[in-house]
């Protein structure tokens, strides 16, 4: 089966706290004007990879208590869903029943912190999946999911720390297999400032608006 007919049945379900409040960690090396503007690219470059990736903006679903996050999403083509403000889990739970009503088969559950991510990367993974198969991309620690692709049957979520292991126990007990994508382009998020020193310093492309702040040496 090809990437572009695996496609077709996915949706993605993009959760975001808000682009004043996301990556509150960075609070150390990033003023609050460059956090805005680190978490409205990671935004757009994420939207644009995936969006690419499925051929269809209306299948991204972006979940935000944050209305500019919706406005951007909303920019993008995407469909914006206002976070009903129960936490994470609920708000990728209130993005999968909102894909599931309309038809969605499989579902990809992605951060929008992930500065390497590209089209080859999620390509691959859409390769690992098959019927009865969850497969999960963990952090770079191995213990956090960075990418979650499963069957629409999968409702119950709980991201968050050591939900690698909470994830593989629930679909395992479920008599699904599991398939654990290990893959930079996924592994690598932007948490800490240790995240981003690697990241601006680890001979990446970056975006321009960073050389106008002070960052760690």
């Amino acid at each position: 089966m090809s990437n572009k007919i695996n496609c077709l049945d996915i949706w993605a379900v993009l959760p975001q706290r808000g682009l004043a409040r996301g990556k509150s960690r960075l609070a150390g090396v990033l003023d609050a004007a460059a956090r805005h503007e680190l978490n409205r690219w990671l935004l757009e470059r994420t939207l644009g990879v995936v969006t690419h990736w499925l051929g269809d903006t209306r299948r991204c679903v972006v979940v935000s208590p944050d209305a500019a996050t919706l406005a951007t999403a909303h920019a993008h083509g995407a469909t914006a869903l206002r976070d009903a403000g129960a936490g994470l889990n609920a708000a990728v739970e209130q993005g999968t029943a909102y894909a599931a009503a309309r038809g969605a088969r499989q579902w990809l559950i992605l951060p929008c912190d992930l500065p390497l991510l590209d089209h080859a990367a999620l390509s691959a993974m859409a390769v690992r999946k098959a019927a009865g198969t969850a497969v999960i991309a963990p952090d770079r620690l191995g213990t956090g999911t960075n990418g979650l692709l499963v069957d629409a049957a999968e409702r119950t979520f709980a991201f968050g720390a050591n939900s690698v292991k909470w994830h593989t126990d629930n679909f395992t007990a479920r008599g699904e297999q599991v398939c654990l994508y290990h893959r930079p382009e996924l592994a690598f998020d932007l948490d800490t400032a240790e995240d981003l020193a690697h990241w601006l310093h680890g001979g990446y492309d970056l975006p321009p608006f960073l050389a106008r702040h002070n960052q760690p040496a």
